[in-house]
């Protein structure tokens, strides 16, 4: 199994819980869950990663570091 196969998990923080809540609201069949601190989604890392560049695009989201 490819990196981009696996199931989607990773710590919450607060810009990316945003971030995936509008994924979430805006691409169907995409569900985000909580628990023990850690968000999971019902995709793949690869198919989260298209509809969370989807919806930076859509929403003409630019990210900035400091």
């Amino acid at each position: 199994m490819k990196d981009l196969d696996k199931p989607f998990e990773i710590t919450k923080t607060f810009g990316l819980g945003v971030l995936l809540k509008l994924t979430k609201t805006n691409i169907g069949g995409i569900e985000i869950e909580e628990r023990q601190g850690k968000l999971t989604a019902n995709v793949s890392t690869g198919e989260l990663i298209k509809a969370v560049n989807a919806t930076i695009e859509g929403h003409n989201i630019r990210l900035q570091v400091l």
